[in-house]
């Protein structure tokens, strides 16, 4: 058989020079994201783990699901405990729980949670219990004044909450009525609560309260709501622009729907529009489940940090912000940086080479 020709023999040897160059590049890149000589060669910093069920006060990260960082803090909302706790952060490698506030009644099930603009509260979306999915959105107080004169404790507390939906059983089947049951995911932009209601197929705003000392003049509150089809079973949802973008099964899976938000109280759905066509006014990046749920971040790009929760592990994990900037490029999700997998971006692991070639494909 004749030789093949020296142009198809000569690829495969092209392929790998770009995937040994690509490798190379990345390492270099991640070896200067270390923020010192003597950290873990992986990704991973430091981690904090706490979940006894039997226990009242060793429980306070059960299912952490969400976080938000002001400062030196990570807040987490904890699904499993019915709680938001406050991680001082500010040594990565020795983490510890600050505070928490926790509220089977007020507060159950908590998911996801944003800081408000005014750093005196984080608003709470709690979805509820499964079965009767009265979700709630929920006002922590984590002003200057719960916290200890010397700065190493804080004592949270449910300012206020507005809810909206009762649940009936009628013929061995539950019906739900008003604008925010089901709730699964919620955007905050300004005094609004964008709450998605994916169970309900509805979307609804929320009035807040501008600072947590107003709670009693400024209550939540609805200030609109609409019911479509294209929200059915909504799992994440972005504001910008006037415009909210909701990820729902009702669209395409590449898709998401698209609200008119201009008037909160007079919302109408507009055409449905590909992730790639909405980049300008949110990255495609965002519309990973994983990130959205799982990724914590200082607004000071410099800082080397960032943080990962899992409910599953009950933890908080703080990685190298170059990892997360390198996964979401890539396509991953910070939850790749907690060094449990291949994903880990470990220097001394073959076993990233897939990964690798994700940037060369």
């Amino acid at each position: 058989m004749p030789p093949l020709p020296r142009r198809r023999a000569a690829r495969p040897r092209r392929r790998a020079r770009a995937r040994a160059s690509a490798r190379a590049f990345v390492l270099a890149l991640l070896s200067r994201a270390r923020p010192s000589a003597s950290s873990a060669r992986t990704s991973k910093i430091g981690a904090l783990r706490e979940c006894v069920d039997a226990s009242r006060s060793q429980r306070r990260l059960c299912g952490a699901s969400a976080a938000v960082v002001l400062g030196q803090n990570v807040y987490v909302a904890s699904s499993r405990a019915d709680a938001v706790t406050v991680i001082d952060a500010s040594d990565p490698e020795a983490m510890r729980v600050a505070g928490s506030a926790a509220s089977f009644g007020g507060m159950r099930r908590p998911t996801d949670l944003h800081l408000h603009a005014s750093q005196s509260y984080v608003a709470v979306l709690a979805t509820g219990d499964v079965q009767t999915k009265k979700s709630s959105v929920v006002v922590v107080d984590v002003s200057a004044s719960r916290w200890s004169a010397d700065g190493t404790t804080i004592t949270p507390t449910v300012a206020t909450s507005g809810h909206n939906c009762t649940a009936t059983e009628k013929g061995g089947r539950t019906f739900y009525d008003g604008y925010l049951c089901g709730a699964t995911a919620f955007a905050i932009v300004g005094n609004l609560a964008y709450v998605a209601c994916g169970d309900t197929n509805r979307l609804t705003v929320m009035s807040l309260p501008s600072d947590v000392s107003k709670t009693a003049l400024e209550p939540v509150a609805v200030v609109g709501t609409i019911q479509s089809e294209e929200l059915t079973n909504a799992e994440a949802i972005m504001v910008a622009n006037n415009k909210a973008y909701v990820r729902s099964d009702g669209v395409c899976g590449s898709c998401v729907a698209v609200v008119d938000v201009t008037s909160a109280s007079s919302m109408s759905m507009l055409a449905t529009k590909d992730i790639s066509e909405i980049s300008s006014d949110v990255p495609t990046w965002r519309w990973s489940t994983g990130y959205l749920a799982r990724g914590a971040h200082r607004d000071n790009a410099s800082y080397p940090y960032d943080w990962v929760v899992d409910p599953v592990s009950s933890s908080v994990t703080s990685v190298a912000r170059e990892c997360v900037n390198v996964a979401l490029e890539i396509g991953d999700t910070p939850a790749a940086c907690v060094g449990r997998n291949e994903f880990a971006y470990d220097a001394d692991a073959e076993t990233s080479a897939f990964n690798f070639d994700l940037l060369t494909s």
